[in-house]
């Protein structure tokens, strides 16, 4: 008899997640992002994703920041010719924000990224768009 592995999908997710289109590398856009957003983006543990039908690893940088009320995570969303979110090809980054906070408050985040030279294009991701199992690589 095979088990089967249930997810159960948590829908009242307190984080949102940014789309960022930029031809810069994941060190320098990090540190941008710190420059221009006044962020201490530091580098942390890549997230791996094993491919089981493959064996083969993919490795995606990921940078960190924390404040006091919230936390900011950057990911690339390419490595090599694998792809973190498929469901969004084009983007070369992913910004998840952690916390309480308003709605007006991703409006200027993302409004001061689209001003900044090098960002492409800025949107919002919504966690709808995205299949379950790519919401649970950031919950």
């Amino acid at each position: 008899m095979v088990k089967t592995k249930i997810h159960t999908l948590n829908r009242e997710n307190d984080f949102y997640l940014i789309a960022i289109a930029s031809h810069l590398s994941d060190y320098k856009i990090s540190w941008l992002f710190n420059e221009e957003l006044n962020f201490r983006f530091g580098q942390s543990d890549d997230l791996i994703i094993a491919d089981t039908k493959t064996n083969l690893k993919a490795k995606f940088s990921v940078f960190f920041f924390e404040d006091a009320n919230s936390s900011y995570t950057l990911y690339s969303n390419r490595s090599g010719n694998n792809i973190l979110l498929k469901s969004i090809k084009n983007i070369d980054f992913i910004v998840k924000y952690h916390g309480q906070v308003s709605a007006n408050h991703i409006e200027n985040l993302m409004d001061r990224m689209k001003k900044m030279k090098n960002i492409i294009t800025v949107f919002p991701i919504s966690l709808s768009s995205l299949k379950s199992r790519e919401i649970e690589l950031f919950s």
